[in-house]
């Protein structure tokens, strides 16, 4: 047996602070002695604690929380609701409705897994794809690095070199073999129906070439790759898994997409393969492993390292129907990528690369129905949020200036209603009047 490619890529994930703690307020206005208040000589007067300010409201925000109580009814949005908004400069909570309830985040998910891939790699990381020699001298092993960017044109030229090499050496014919081990063999996710394969997406493995829909993306990725050796000259004989050793001779390499360039399209349009692999690399680095639980272990230490927590979180996608998060921890999560600390490595969340923007891009755009009524048009190109979606499921979780200038983070999730465009378009009503234009 070899040792396991993951053995020399586990690195710790930086630290950083944690999000400001809103601070709560208020001092007790009378005291009550069997049943019978004191009466003002006889009461003791209570100073202010200094520790515990006085939260003071600025009064477009005030004007957006009155609105927000009032919109935010059952008749529209059902008794399973949960939402925040939070001031991001200070770590406020601005408004709250059922703020710590955890409902089904579906595909807001993807924020947290966005974030981890970030802290932990880093927005110019690039995975890297190879082909190796294997045992005996007809052997070549094309390699998966679990990048679900690697393209056909990557595919092409680790071809391009490993034909030119073996040609060199005289050989024409090889026997190829694709080692994917990196991830272990597929398996749903806890909360996973199984018609989300391949409906809603495909088994994950280590190696997949432009994204296909495959039920082997390995065996489908060796046979493309035989396909372009044989358009340089050699010809594969034998196609199959096989695992190659740590320290076999690299024949090729290709670096791919970075991991912002991943990020930025998955979080745009909601990509649950994107999603996945970067959930499972990030527990690989992070040297938990690279089983569903590892993940979930890694996914959860990294939002504790962030003063977060998750409620239950089993995937990176946001598929599970056992995932919960609150509107409070959604609201948060956003809020740490503007922490000043923060501000180059989650840049992406702020920009119109990264999160879909209101009427104009990805799973926000006008062409969906986002943004197009007359409660929501006013936040046309204002919002920046992820969306989600379930057969029960919507949820909307971003960021937006506020009416005062400020920036605010929100999340509104509803469960147990159907995921009609109406619902939809309900909250982006509730992010319109966040922007303070409704």
């Amino acid at each position: 047996m070899t040792p396991s490619l993951t053995s020399s890529t586990r690195t710790s994930p930086p630290r950083r602070t944690r999000l400001t703690r809103l601070l709560a307020s208020g001092a007790l206005a009378s005291a009550v002695v069997s049943g019978l208040a004191l009466s003002p000589a006889h009461a003791v007067p209570i100073s202010p604690d200094p520790t515990r300010p006085t939260v003071v409201f600025r009064p477009a925000e005030h004007r957006m929380k009155a609105k927000l109580d009032v919109r935010t009814t059952t008749a529209r949005f059902g008794s399973s609701f949960t939402g925040a908004v939070v001031d991001a400069a200070s770590g406020r909570v601005v408004w709250s409705r059922n703020g710590t309830t955890a409902l089904m985040p579906a595909s807001t998910t993807k924020l947290v897994t966005a974030t981890d891939a970030l802290r932990v790699f880093g927005s110019s990381h690039r995975f890297v794809t190879s082909v190796k020699r294997g045992p005996w001298s007809d052997q070549v092993i094309l390699v998966g690095s679990g990048d679900p960017a690697f393209s056909s044109g990557q595919l092409a030229a680790l071809a391009r070199t490993t034909a030119a090499t073996l040609r060199s050496a005289g050989r024409t014919t090889v026997r190829l073999y694709a080692d994917d081990h990196l991830f272990p063999a597929p398996t749903l996710a806890t909360g996973w129906k199984s018609s989300y394969i391949p409906d809603d997406t495909t088994w994950l493995r280590a190696l997949v070439v432009d994204g296909r829909q495959n039920s082997d993306t390995t065996i489908d990725a060796a046979k493309l790759f035989a396909a372009q050796l044989k358009a340089n000259g050699v010809t594969a004989t034998k196609i199959g898994r096989g695992r190659a050793a740590v320290d076999a001779p690299v024949i090729a390499t290709s670096a791919g997409q970075t991991v912002g360039e991943i990020v930025g399209p998955m979080l745009l349009d909601s990509d649950n393969e994107d999603a996945e692999a970067l959930h499972r690399l990030v527990a690989i680095a992070t040297g938990y492993g690279n089983t569903w639980t590892a993940a979930r272990n890694a996914q959860a230490a990294l939002l504790g390292k962030e003063g977060l927590s998750a409620t239950a979180l089993y995937d990176g996608s946001g598929l599970s129907r056992s995932g919960r998060l609150s509107g409070l921890q959604l609201a948060r999560i956003v809020a740490n990528a503007f922490e000043p600390g923060n501000a180059t490595r989650f840049a992406l969340l702020r920009s119109d690369a990264g999160l879909p923007v209101s009427g104009r891009s990805g799973t926000l755009s006008s062409s969906m129905g986002r943004f197009t009524t007359a409660e929501s048009r006013c936040a046309v190109g204002r919002v920046h949020a992820k969306t989600g979606t379930l057969s029960d499921a919507v949820a909307l979780s971003g960021w937006t200036l506020g009416a005062d200038g400020q920036v605010k983070t929100f999340a509104f999730v509803v469960n147990g209603k159907g995921s009609t465009p109406a619902l939809k378009q309900g909250l982006d009503m509730l992010a319109a009047t966040v922007t303070g234009c409704y």
